[in-house]
């Protein structure tokens, strides 16, 4: 029992220390881990100091024999503070922007920890001539990367959100790499005894590999089932943020400790799929105070957990240091080495090339700079290294060589990286304002001051006084008073536009955020519609307004998940994927559109005198140009599904409405004019037509197909059952911008009728505009020859296609439309008149 209150009392200390220690990393500008490091340090000798000395000291003797007892139970360490180092990586990152980098956050996490891992056991067993295996299984603790510093350097100097989310993901990802790696070396090293690389590579490769595969996709599909599980129970446990909180404790050791110990799969990945899963669900199923509260106990889990690692780690270290030999010497220079040339080959050397294939957006030399030297190894490293200590299965020697080496680099990242991050940043300039920040921070200055002159002679009036050293009226000087900045400050209208246009896109995330508190936005909505704001924000920081007009029209396109749904419903007639991607597509639409107005009010009002009234009709402009592009998707949906926008509407002017009555009963409950009885039974009214909109109004591609087909001439004066036979044989389909419907010289397999949108017949270098109504591809059918034209898309652009047997048989059965469809392609292949002499 004494040993546990020692410990408790030794754990209360540290976490004193640590804290008093927050502070002080921000007055020095150091990462808090560097601080953590001198302090373990500072209490190892500390420590083995009292326990040489005979004389007694107290308390003080009892924390320190705490310390020690929780040194020696490095058995507990993996089993305790991996799981919520790893699920609080997972929760607070942004899933959708973090796909979005995902082919550079795979390089980053898969790629790169091979890379390093073979550049360091390669110098160090040149280095030293420890045994290859042992190099691969050192190579693997080490791989492991804290990104906090990055982040943190990356957000004070204003960088794309991307790269902050790039490293984020590297961090997650290549943690579970590198110890599913740590753990498939370790299976080689205990299988092999005394391990050599030549005779590694024999009959027994195949079973760790083919367990290695087994494990990390057992893990994902695990970690996914336990997060999809808390999803269902989550959302039902009302507003209580304590039973929420431990749900999700529950599934990150409930998911380590089920798939590792019973499943015998890998449990440090279904841990970070299961925090994955529950960062993409749960901002849409939790209340935004109960995610921000969850996301808050996460993240003090998280500094318990990172603190009392360096700080136990960083005693161990200074216990060893006196003993250390020249061979660790080599070894850690080489761990050094073979880690950064790695980090250096996969920055500057692999990332460049997903740049020029276009998967990922081009990242600045500067913050490349900042990726390598910022490579940290931190708490992650450190466990490992304990864990690979404690591991009787592998030799002493063995044990102390790795554990002791990995420490000693986490050290050396801390001590030499870390500290020096400043001066890189100094060398590269990352730690000045840019000229376009000088120059807005003086205007900024400038209009603030005017604008308080403006108030305080609002107020001298009022008050009918005189005010000291106020002798001219503000308001008549007006802009007068903004001194011309001087010339090296100057601000051309590109870069003014790109000003404005950051500013735009923050204020339109406040204004999503808005409607969400209102209740009238979905959180599902208001997750996508900030990331593609967040998206905005980094296209106009690298290619200013082109990248910001880009990133609109791009948004116009279907992404993935629309095309996928698009070939459901074309190639197996399955509809429910798409009709969601049409519901959200619809919503979005809507949400814009209210959003574009107020934006456009924002610019007049706030941007123009900070910018200039030439900046400000220009982003008026391109406000103009995205309202259009909008209202062009948004009519060709509408076309299509009238009652759906409707439905859509209807529900957001019903929430806004229970918004306001929640709102009245509770303003006269406080005034005592009703009393809790009856608040109780209105609130109970409301939260039933609350209830009864929750869900979004269903969208029916084949419901609208009658109404489709009525809007095409040809068969407006069809009676209802002529319209569903036809309907039968018609097939609905959604053409892509720029998509080719119909090529020259293909096969004639299908006629097309135009419901929305409109397309562009391309022939022997002439272009005829179809609208909607117009059909096209009849001539082929008739003829039964191949096609002689191209059939573009103009734009999101649905249609109706008659297959050639279904075609044949409506003909048939449909004398008069045979005869409508023959007219229009007789008109269509007669020869123009030659003009006559008057």
């Amino acid at each position: 029992m004494s040993d546990i209150i020692y410990a408790l009392l030794a754990i209360a200390m540290v976490l004193t220390i640590v804290s008093l220690l927050v502070p002080l990393a921000e007055r020095l500008r150091l990462p808090h881990t560097v601080l953590l490091a001198i302090a373990g340090m500072a209490l190892g000798f500390m420590g083995t100091w009292i326990a040489s000395s005979e004389h007694a000291f107290g308390v003080l003797g009892d924390v320190f024999h705490g310390l020690t007892r929780l040194e020696r139970g490095t058995d507990v360490f993996l089993p305790l503070f991996l799981p919520p180092l790893l699920f609080t990586a997972g929760l607070t990152i942004d899933v959708r922007r973090l796909f979005d980098e995902i082919f550079a956050v795979l390089l980053m996490a898969i790629v790169a920890v091979l890379v390093c891992i073979a550049g360091v056991a390669g110098a160090v067993h040149l280095a030293t001539g420890i045994d290859v295996m042992v190099c691969l299984l050192l190579g693997a603790i080490v791989s492991t990367t804290d990104p906090a510093a990055v982040i943190g350097i990356f957000r004070d100097v204003g960088a794309p959100k991307r790269l902050s989310i790039l490293a984020e993901g590297e961090s997650l990802f290549n943690d579970a790499v590198a110890i599913a790696a740590f753990g498939f070396c370790i299976g080689f090293l205990v299988r092999q005894g005394n391990p050599d690389i030549a005779h590694a590579i024999g009959s027994d490769l195949a079973n760790p590999f083919v367990d290695f595969v087994r494990e990390f996709i057992g893990g994902i599909v695990f970690g996914f089932a336990m997060a999809r599980a808390s999803m269902v129970i989550l959302p039902r446990l009302g507003d209580s943020d304590a039973a929420i909180a431990s749900v999700t404790v529950s599934l990150a050791y409930a998911s380590y400790v089920i798939a590792d110990h019973y499943l015998h799969i890998s449990g440090v990945v279904a841990v970070v799929m299961a925090a994955l899963t529950v960062a993409a669900y749960g901002p849409t199923h939790l209340h935004p105070r109960r995610w921000a509260s969850l996301r808050q106990l996460w993240t003090q889990l998280d500094f318990w957990s990172n603190c009392l690692i360096f700080i136990l780690a960083s005693m161990l270290a200074a216990s060893v240091l006196g003993q250390i030999t020249w061979l660790y010497v080599a070894a850690l220079l080489a761990v050094a080495f073979g880690a950064f040339v790695a980090r250096i080959l996969v920055v500057f050397g692999m990332l460049p090339l997903l740049e020029l294939s276009r998967l990922v957006q081009p990242v600045s030399t500067k913050y490349k700079v900042i990726l390598v030297w910022g490579g940290l190894r931190g708490a992650v490293t450190i466990v490992l290294a304990m864990v690979a200590a404690s591991d009787p299965r592998l030799p002493g020697n063995v044990r102390e060589f790795a554990a002791v080496l990995a420490t000693l680099f986490v050290l050396f990242t801390l001590f030499v990286n870390a500290t020096t991050l400043g001066v890189v940043m100094r060398v590269l300039g990352l730690n000045k304002l840019t000229r376009l920040e000088l120059a807005l921070r003086d205007r900024v200055l400038a209009l603030s001051r005017i604008n308080v002159a403006h108030q305080m002679q609002q107020i001298i009036r009022e008050h009918n006084v005189r005010v000291e050293g106020i002798d001219v009226d503000p308001i008549s000087a007006g802009d007068a008073a903004i001194e011309a900045p001087p010339p090296e400050l100057a601000l051309d209208l590109d870069e003014r536009l790109t000003v404005g246009l950051v500013t735009l896109c923050t204020k339109e995330r406040e204004l999503y955020l808005d409607q969400f508190e209102q209740q009238t936005l979905s959180r599902r909505m208001v997750a996508r519609l900030m990331a593609r704001a967040g998206r905005l924000v980094d296209a106009v920081r690298d290619r200013g307004a082109e990248g910001y007009q880009q990133t609109i029209r791009d948004f116009a396109l279907p992404d993935r998940a629309f095309r996928f749904g698009l070939w459901l419903q074309r190639r197996f007639g399955i509809e429910r994927v798409l009709t969601e991607r049409l519901a959200d597509r619809f919503e979005m639409l809507m949400v814009q559109l209210d959003v574009l107005p107020q934006l456009e009010a924002f610019n007049r009002n706030s941007i123009a005198d900070l910018l200039g009234s030439d900046a400000e009709a220009r982003l008026s402009e391109v406000i103009h140009d995205r309202r259009e592009l909008v209202d062009h998707s948004l009519h060709a949906l509408t076309l299509q599904y009238s009652g759906y926008a409707e439905a859509i509407r209807d529900r957001q002017l019903e929430r806004a409405a229970i918004r306001f009555e929640a709102a009245e009963y509770a303003r006269r409950l406080r005034e005592s004019i009703i009393g809790r009885e009856v608040y109780a039974d209105l609130r109970q009214q409301l939260n039933a037509r609350r209830d009864a909109i929750a869900d979004r109004p269903p969208l029916h591609l084949g419901l609208e197909l009658a109404a489709m087909i009525a809007r095409v001439p040809l068969f407006a004066t069809l009676d209802r059952e002529a319209v569903a036979e036809v309907a039968n044989r018609l097939r609905p389909v959604v053409a892509l911008p720029e998509e080719k419907i119909i090529a020259a010289g293909g096969p004639p397999n299908a006629m097309y009728f135009i419901a929305a949108g409109d397309v562009t017949v391309v022939r022997q270098g002439s272009r005829i505009i179809l609208k909607e109504g117009d059909f096209f591809g009849e001539q082929g059918l008739l003829d039964n020859r191949p096609r002689n034209a191209d059939v573009i898309s103009d734009g999101y652009c649905h249609l109706l296609m008659l297959h050639r047997r279904d075609f044949d048989r409506m003909l048939a059965s449909r004398p008069e439309v045979r005869t409508e469809i023959e007219a229009v392609a007789a008109r269509r292949t007669a020869p123009m008149p030659s003009p006559t002499a008057d």
